[in-house]
Formats: structure tokens, C-alpha cells, sequence
């Protein structure tokens, strides 16, 4: 492995462990209701990538897949942030990391062919879910792992929807990433104000470390990953995401896995894994 080579797997693993915290945060901030955790992570987030935009001179004109691009993203940040919001983070995060599974089945609903290894992979990945979904219901009490589980999975699937406009993006990465926070901040704004709840200054530094941490730098970081290693290797880095959110849930939020992650995550995992398009000798 060259320096290069080297360089970006380590991006990929940061990138990981940066978006391996995001549950951690939004878990941290639960004393808030749910609407205004979702507002000022996108009004926090927008705030601070705004001057550095300006200073840099980086907002470019975004394109109509640049409009789409900031639409998805600003789904996926709603629906992952409600996900970690309501259920455990682990299984929120397992779930989220199924989005080339979704990407295979956008490829079954194009009448794309699929190798045997894909389909056993989407079988895998789909009992992994299962197995998942079900040891979260019985284990999360007091809360609505349901719906933070669906919401785990919309996430997923606004993530592979993501993926394939992205080659089209022309380097619109940070206006892509401006869209999605202005965008979500007015979706969030109605929802907010019945219930609106300013953060204390504690709260406000969980949203700078939400917004600067696992929103932005990931953001800047993941391209570089893809720059100097393949897509699909930085892919497959990315899929230790979870076991980075169940170490900082240990750490810092005192939870342990249950017998529903152990049994479900390697199911997970290795059926997303078999999805994951090969690389090619010209990557």
C-alpha cells in the first residue's frame, strides 16, 4: 500500500468514525423534542458552512441535479436524525448502512441483471434486517423503536438514491451540502415552532460537534477517501461505521449490544457486502 493509498483509507476509516458519532450526538440531545433537534442541527450546520463558503468564494450555481442532490441529502440527514432520535443508535446505524442494498433493488426495479452473489446478498442483508428489526421492538422500551427503525431504513434508501446522482454532481459537493441544510431547516421550521425549545449553551456545543463533526467534515473528508482509494473500497470501509457507534454507545452513552445485533449485524453486513459491485481493474 502507497502513501497515497494509505492517505485515503485512512479518510475512509475517519469518515467512518465521524459518521459512526452521529447517533451519538442526536442520543445526547433527546431533552429537546424531536422537531427542534431536527432545526438547529440544519440551522447549526448552515451556520458555520456559510462564511467558510463565502471566504473560500466555494458556493457555486447548483445545477438541477445539484437541487435534486441537496433534496435527497436533506431526507436522508430528517430521516436518520428521527432514526437515532427514537430507537437504539446501533440498530438505527446497521440499518442506514443497507443503502447498497437499496441501491440492488433500484437495479431489480431497472430489470438490471444481478449475480448470484448479489441476490444471496440481498437475502442475507434482508434477514439481517429482520432479525434486527424485531430484537429492537422487543428490547427498546419507553421509546418508538418502530418508527426510528423505518426511519433507519428511509435513510438507507435516500442514501442509494443519493449515490446515483452523485457522479453527476461536477463538483457541486459543498453547495450540494448548503441545499440540504437550508432545505431541511424550512422543512423542520413548521413542525418546530408548536414546541420550539432553544437549546442551553451545553446543548448548543452538541450541536456545533453534531453540525462541524459528523455533518461537515465527513462531507469533505469521504470525497477525499474516494479520490485516492476506489469508490467501492471506501464503500466497504464505510461499512464500519456501526461497530464505531457501538463503541462510542459503550463509551459514552453506557449501552452494550443485544442478542439481536450480534445475531443480526453479521448477517447484515456480509449480505450488504455481497451487493457492493466489484472493482474494476480500472479503479
Amino acid at each position: 500500500m502507497d502513501r497515497t493509498q494509505l492517505q485515503g483509507t485512512g479518510y475512509a476509516f475517519g469518515t467512518s468514525a465521524l459518521w459512526g458519532a452521529t447517533g451519538i450526538w442526536v442520543a445526547l440531545l433527546t431533552v429537546l423534542p424531536v422537531s427542534s433537534t431536527l432545526l438547529f442541527r440544519f440551522v447549526t450546520a448552515a451556520a458555520l458552512l456559510v462564511p467558510a463558503l463565502l471566504l473560500s468564494g466555494g458556493i457555486r450555481k447548483p445545477t438541477r441535479d445539484g437541487y435534486g442532490a441537496g433534496a435527497l441529502l436533506a431526507a436522508y440527514y430528517l430521516f436518520a436524525t428521527v432514526g437515532f432520535y427514537f430507537s437504539n443508535v446501533v440498530s438505527v446505524s446497521l440499518l442506514v448502512s443497507t443503502s447498497p442494498f437499496f441501491v440492488m433493488l433500484i437495479r431489480v426495479c431497472r430489470r438490471e441483471a444481478l449475480r448470484g452473489r448479489e441476490i444471496a446478498g440481498g437475502v442475507l442483508a434482508f434477514t439481517g434486517v429482520l432479525v434486527l428489526i424485531t430484537g429492537s421492538a422487543a428490547a427498546t422500551t419507553g421509546r418508538l423503536p418502530a418508527l426510528g427503525n423505518f426511519c433507519g431504513l428511509g435513510a438507507a434508501l435516500t442514501m442509494a438514491l443519493y449515490s446515483l446522482v452523485g457522479p453527476r454532481l461536477q463538483g457541486q459537493g459543498w453547495t450540494v451540502v448548503l441545499i440540504s441544510c437550508l432545505l431541511g431547516a424550512l422543512v423542520s421550521l413548521p413542525f418546530a415552532l408548536p414546541t420550539l425549545t432553544l437549546p442551553e449553551w451545553p446543548q448548543w456545543g452538541l450541536f456545533v460537534g453534531l453540525a462541524l463533526f459528523s455533518t461537515l467534515a465527513p462531507g469533505y473528508l469521504y470525497p477525499l477517501a474516494c479520490q485516492r482509494i476506489t469508490p467501492t473500497a471506501a464503500t466497504v470501509i464505510r461499512l464500519s461505521t456501526p461497530f464505531f457507534t457501538a463503541l462510542f454507545a459503550w463509551l459514552i452513552l453506557g449501552q452494550t449490544l443485544g442478542l439481536h445485533h450480534l445475531l443480526g449485524a453479521p448477517l447484515m453486513l456480509a449480505g450488504v457486502y455481497l451487493t457492493l459491485p466489484r472493482a474494476s481493474s480500472s479503479d
